[in-house]
This record gives C-alpha cells, sequence and structure tokens, in this order.
C-alpha cells in the first residue's frame, strides 16, 4: 500500500511537469510548491535539447545564446568605454547604459515574451521521506560568449525545489550520500524574459574587467535532469 502510494506520487508529479512544459502560461496558475517538485529525468544519451519543447527557444549554447541577444539588443556594449578606475564613474556609466537599453528593447515585444530556457547546476541535499525524493541546492552557469560572460538570474524561484528519483534510485543515492558522495544534477528554467528589467550589464567581480550579461527571467516551470548533459542539438 505504501509503495503504492509513493509511485502515486511520482506519477502525479510527471503529469505535472508533462502539462507545465506544453504550455508554461499554464504553469503560472500553480502553486510555487507545485512547481519546484518534479522528477528528475535521466538523460539516458539524449541530448539536453531533447527535454526542451519546440514552443521554448533553448539559451544553452553559446552560439544560441549571442543569437538571442543580437536579436534582442542588435550589439554588444563596447566594455572598454564602460571601465573607469573610479568606481563611482564605472558604475554610474552602466547606469546609464542599462536605462537606455532597458528602454530601447522594449519594441521587440516577441521576443521579450517568448519562452526561453535556460540551465543552472545543482546537487541533491536532503532526502525527504514526505517526497520520496530530494532537496535540491543551486549554482549559477557561466557562460563565455562575444557579448560578455553570460549569468542568467531567474526570479520567483519555488519556494521548495525538490527532485524525484525513480523508485530504483533513492536507495542508491541515499548509499552514495551516506559514503559521502555529491550527487550533481543540472536544472532546466523554463520562463520569459522580465520586460521591465530584462538584462542588466555588469563587470564580473572575480574576473575583474570582464564584462557580464545578466538576462533575468521570470520562472515558470522547472525540471531536474541526470547525468552530465550533451548540449549539443540532435
Amino acid at each position: 500500500m505504501k509503495k503504492s502510494y509513493h509511485r502515486l506520487l511520482y506519477i502525479l508529479a510527471l503529469l505535472n511537469i508533462c502539462v507545465g512544459l506544453q504550455s508554461p502560461g499554464l504553469v503560472s496558475g500553480h502553486t510555487s510548491m507545485a512547481k519546484g517538485i518534479q522528477p528528475l529525468t535521466q538523460l539516458d544519451g539524449r541530448s539536453l535539447h531533447q527535454l526542451i519543447p519546440g514552443n521554448i527557444r533553448p539559451l544553452l549554447l553559446p552560439k544560441e545564446q549571442e543569437q538571442f541577444l543580437q536579436e534582442l539588443e542588435g550589439f554588444p556594449p563596447d566594455w572598454g568605454s564602460l571601465q573607469s578606475l573610479d568606481h563611482t564613474e564605472q558604475s554610474e556609466r552602466l547606469f546609464q547604459l542599462n536605462r537606455a537599453r532597458d528602454k530601447a528593447r522594449l519594441v521587440h515585444k516577441k521576443i521579450l515574451q517568448q519562452p526561453i530556457a535556460f540551465v543552472w547546476s545543482g546537487f541533491l541535499r536532503q532526502y525527504l521521506p514526505e517526497y520520496q525524493g530530494f532537496s535540491v541546492a543551486l549554482g549559477p552557469e557561466l557562460t563565455s560568449t562575444s557579448w560578455g560572460i553570460v549569468r542568467f538570474k531567474p526570479m520567483g524561484l519555488p519556494d521548495y525545489l525538490v527532485a524525484i528519483p525513480s523508485f530504483d534510485s533513492v536507495k542508491l543515492f541515499r548509499n552514495q550520500q551516506q559514503d559521502g558522495e555529491q550527487i550533481e544534477i543540472g536544472v532546466l528554467f523554463f520562463g520569459t524574459l522580465v520586460a521591465d528589467e530584462s538584462l542588466i550589464y555588469g563587470f564580473s567581480h572575480d574576473q575583474k574587467g570582464d564584462g557580464m550579461v545578466l538576462p533575468v527571467v521570470q520562472i515558470e516551470a522547472v525540471k531536474y535532469f541526470l547525468n552530465a548533459p550533451n548540449r549539443s542539438s540532435n
């Protein structure tokens, strides 16, 4: 009986993400908790692009991000002219750039409203018996492009991030954790740019002088996957 109940929980979670990914707009009506409690998908040799529905634009590869930015912005900033040894002066230059570009890109409504997908890294944390899954810790992915370093900034993250593995995998993962192993996963985020502040330009704190582009995305759905992703399209 108990096993059947947990199997039902898994099936319901799977149905939830299938419905949400077919129509991201529907997901916004779900609770924040439901958005973040999802199955952990095995890639099994598939590319990560195969997990993204056709109506959602993948922004995983540098060339995909560069093409998207070109359509939205036209050309990258002149990072050299934005830099200054005076921190206050540099901040003012970035402020003026961001304000001007925020206003200019509002004409690209179709692109701003286009559902997109990007990836972050993560790992499994505490096992939660009530979900037969694990809480998820997140970490951003940084992509080097001709525009600068791209780092997506998710907004409206679900309150609960729980990955539900297959039944056979739960015991394996718990044993691995007891042995001190860290189980890495990937996290696909689906959403649309925040219209009022869709991109933020700045400089990296870790790599001095490197320009950064931060697309600000309102999150509509989440999907977890296991195994190192093959991000090339098939």
